[in-house]
């Protein structure tokens, strides 16, 4: 499957995979940011952003679907992969399978394990909202607050909703396809074989996915990582601390 992309800059290939319900618009700054040393592509991934949509998907089939989608750009060398929750475990799985086609792997605040199904309940809550009778984003960002306080989450729950040519609200990803393939992503991911290039563990201090209490686990599967906790940051540390997160990615690609 080709994927959508977004890419700018020039250089050495560094690809980057967004979360569960995110997409490569989540990640413009970062992209711009690196984009002036870096050849920066940002990817939807399956049943995400302009992507197209699959029934079923795993990790592997996703980093295939990524690779496959670099070759039709023409990248051919070893690129550095960065990869945020969701995309986090896809990384790890090419990393695992793909070792010789990679030159750095970053992963951003998720680690190897699996983890409490936590999310499916949002994508309930997002599937459950009547779209058709909300008039404007405002009554969605409400009724969507009964169910997830956090008016940050809702902004970008509510960044997948668009209107249709009719002017009516619609969801961009298919959240039946999300629900049913949700295993995928709270699953530990099905790793092959440990990744001995560099590799860099990134952690939000206040999120709740406390990535580094399992430093022995990623060390297992990752014998290179470096682990850096950004203060102020939660889940999404990219845009929680930016500036920071930017610095801390530059300095290890000078590495790889």
């Amino acid at each position: 499957m080709k994927l959508h992309t977004e890419s700018e800059g020039a250089g050495e290939p560094v690809v980057i995979l967004h979360g569960l319900m995110g997409s490569c618009d989540n990640w413009r700054a970062v992209r711009t940011a690196l984009a002036a040393r870096y050849f920066v592509v940002c990817v939807d991934l399956p049943n995400h952003g302009r992507s197209p949509h699959a029934a079923a998907v795993s990790l592997s089939s996703m980093g295939d679907d990524v690779m496959e989608t670099l070759g039709a750009l023409g990248v051919r060398g070893r690129a550095a992969v960065i990869g945020h929750s969701m995309g986090g475990k896809v990384a790890m799985q090419m990393a695992s399978e793909h070792a010789e086609r990679l030159r750095g792997l970053v992963v951003v605040d998720i680690s190897p394990r699996a983890i409490q199904p936590v999310h499916l309940f949002v994508l309930r809550a997002c599937q459950d909202l009547d779209l058709a009778a909300a008039r404007r984003r405002g009554e969605l960002d409400a009724a969507l607050a009964q169910f997830v306080p956090q008016p940050e989450t809702r902004d970008f729950l509510l960044k997948n909703v668009a209107r249709d040519a009719d002017g009516r609200f619609v969801w961009r990803v298919p959240l039946q396809y999300l629900i049913d393939n949700y295993r995928v992503v709270s699953d530990a991911p099905p790793l092959v074989a440990p990744y001995a290039g560099p590799s860099l563990f990134v952690a939000g201090a206040t999120s709740p996915f406390r990535m580094r209490n399992d430093e022995a686990l990623i060390r297992g599967w990752f014998p290179a990582a470096r682990f850096v906790t950004i203060p102020d940051a939660g889940h999404l540390v990219h845009t929680d601390q930016h500036d920071t997160f930017v610095a801390e990615v530059r300095e290890f690609l000078k590495g790889c």
